[in-house]
Parts: structure tokens; C-alpha cells; sequence
């Protein structure tokens, strides 16, 4: 999870090469979860990890100056 956090935490910053695709700067990155609910039901560890870690990639950026690049829809 520290290298994912490391990758998202400058997906709007082709220049920092972490991933392969970028977002413009500015821009939010949306992860839509489909059938959330049975997600969190059957794998509990990971759905709280991913959303813990989606929360601290924002609080790094935002301890770094930057806006939070971030956000989880959730489905059900």
C-alpha cells in the first residue's frame, strides 16, 4: 500500500513518473466501487485499507500544500 500511496499521491504529476497515466493537475481521480456493500461484507481488510489509504494520500497532499486529488463513490 506505500507504493500505491506514493503513485496517487502525484497522479497529476506526469514528472515524478509513478504511473503511466495522469490526471490533469487540479483535477479530482474517482474510484467508483461497484457493489460496495458485498466488497466490505466479503473482504473487510481490503475495504478498509483502501479507504484509509485513499484518505492519507489526501492528507499527504494537503500536508504538502496541495488540494486532495481523490475521492471514492461508492455503489451498492
Amino acid at each position: 500500500m506505500n507504493a500505491w500511496i506514493d503513485c496517487l499521491t502525484s497522479v497529476d504529476d506526469p514528472e515524478d513518473e509513478l504511473t503511466q497515466r495522469n490526471i490533469p493537475f487540479g483535477s479530482i481521480l474517482v474510484f467508483q466501487l461497484d457493489h460496495v456493500k458485498d466488497f466490505a461484507k466479503r473482504c473487510p481488510e481490503i475495504y478498509a485499507a483502501l479507504v484509509e489509504c485513499s484518505a492519507f494520500v489526501n492528507y499527504r497532499r494537503i500536508e504538502l500544500g496541495l488540494e486532495p486529488v481523490l475521492t471514492l463513490s461508492f455503489f451498492t
